[in-house]
């Protein structure tokens, strides 16, 4: 492949996948690494891509405008299996996503809850609820994805215990679990995984299989998953190992 062929092939797996692997891209064509790196380069000047750790995500992808307008109701139906979980008091969580972002309106009749969130337009959604007491985790904001992320949104987090903690994932994956292209939004979700009681994770079936460098996840007896899907659907088969309970 020339160089304009391989520009011409990323441009179409940023349109068709949202984001590229370099280790996986230069395995597939036959290429070095280096020579894929080198042709993410070109792309970002232009501006049709951001880089992130092992590869590239196009262009906004991650911002919460472009994910909110993906895949809205499947999204949606996702989310909506999470509602009878939801606590009544204790303390909640609500990762930055657009899919967990719907459980927002589910609240609204909810008194003496705590929920936190790191992302602002989530947040935004919650303080218009009354009888919620609302917290923001702060910390650096990655303008890639609207979230809080580093350090202090990590201090933040250790000082809390959630009876649930409500995720979506950039990507789901039979051995690699939940992952995020971003390595510092991975890290935050890890930090609330470690002090849940229990995870649930929302994703629609379009994310099952894909791949991003950023792993997390909490322990299998103590993780659900809801999808777009039927409980039974065997897609889900290869995900069953890794959590208690499918919806």
């Amino acid at each position: 492949m020339t160089a304009h062929e391989r520009h011409v092939a990323l441009k179409t797996l940023l349109e068709t996948q949202g984001q590229v692997q370099v280790s996986v891209v230069a395995r597939e064509w036959g290429v070095s690494e280096m020579t894929v790196r080198r042709d993410l380069g070109c792309l970002e000047d232009q501006g049709l891509l951001a880089r992130v750790h092992g590869g590239a995500v196009a262009s906004g992808a991650l911002s919460w405008t472009s994910r909110a307008a993906r895949h809205r109701r499947e999204k949606a139906a996702a989310a909506a299996k999470l509602v009878d979980l939801l606590p009544h008091g204790g303390c909640l969580y609500l990762d930055g996503s657009t899919t967990i972002v719907h459980l927002t309106a589910a609240l609204a009749r909810r008194r003496g809850l705590v929920v936190a969130t790191n992302n602002i337009d989530t947040f935004q959604r919650l303080i218009h609820q009354p009888g919620l007491e609302v917290l923001l985790v702060g910390g650096l904001l990655n303008r890639g994805t609207d979230n809080f992320v580093g350090p202090l949104a990590l201090r933040s987090v250790e000082a809390l215990h959630f009876d649930l903690a409500c995720f979506s994932a950039f990507a789901l994956h039979p051995q690699g679990g939940c992952l995020e292209p971003a390595l510092e939004d991975a890290a935050v979700k890890q930090g609330v995984c470690e002090r849940a009681q229990r995870i649930a994770v929302a994703v629609n079936h379009h994310k099952f299989h894909q791949q991003a460098a950023g792993a997390w996840g909490g322990e299998p007896g103590r993780s659900i998953l809801a999808s777009d899907l039927d409980s039974a659907d065997p897609r889900l088969d290869p995900f069953r190992p890794s959590f208690c309970q499918i919806l």
